[in-house]
């Protein structure tokens, strides 16, 4: 009996792990496929990780979302955070808000650090959840080449937000997806003045 028990409690674990996982995969997807498309501005940089390969680290200049006032948020606590796109065609993170949003595109993030912009509001940083997008070795390592050895480069990644979940699909060098620049020989070419 008590073998019988074991066996039954390791299938539920492991039926449960499965669901877990599964569940993270579907809403990815879900979330490639039929999420809004917008573009972050990025500094990307291009660290290894011996466990989990090639990958350009994605900082951010959209890192911080305004506080309404006399809203407390949590700290650490779920936050819902509306992505608005500027003129210049860039996301940037909207106010914050402890409920979903009603329309549009939204992330719902944990609440970061409080603080003051350089206007004096009250912000929240935070860490989006697309912080890394792995690649081959050979072109992570090209990319971090081109994008700092010859000047630096406008980089943004193209991301997917769907029902508060975002997934980055791909770093865009100039408005270039970055595999097809550096075929086309991007990376060769000085960066364009602005």
């Amino acid at each position: 009996m008590n073998r019988t028990l074991r066996l039954l409690l390791l299938i539920v674990v492991a039926v449960v792990q499965l669901a877990v996982a599964g569940d993270a995969i579907v809403r990815y997807e879900l979330t490639l496929r039929y999420g809004e498309s917008l573009r972050f501005r990025v500094q990307p940089i291009d660290p290894v990780d011996s466990f989990r390969g090639r990958y350009v680290a994605l900082t951010f200049e959209a890192n911080r979302a305004e506080i309404p006032e006399g809203l407390e948020i949590p700290n650490r606590g779920w936050i819902f955070v509306p992505v608005v796109v500027g003129e210049d065609g860039f996301a940037r993170l909207g106010a914050v808000s402890l409920s979903r949003p009603s329309s549009g595109p939204y992330l719902r993030l944990r609440s970061g650090v409080e603080g003051q912009d350089e206007e004096g509001r009250r912000v929240a940083w935070v860490n989006l959840p697309f912080r890394r997008l792995y690649m081959k070795e050979e072109l992570a390592a090209e990319t971090e080449r081109a994008m700092w050895r010859r000047g630096r480069r406008q980089a943004s990644v193209l991301v997917y937000v769907r029902d508060g979940v975002g997934v980055a699909k791909d770093l865009l060098i100039e408005g270039t997806p970055v595999r097809e620049w550096i075929a086309n020989g991007g990376a060769e070419q000085p960066p364009a003045q602005q």
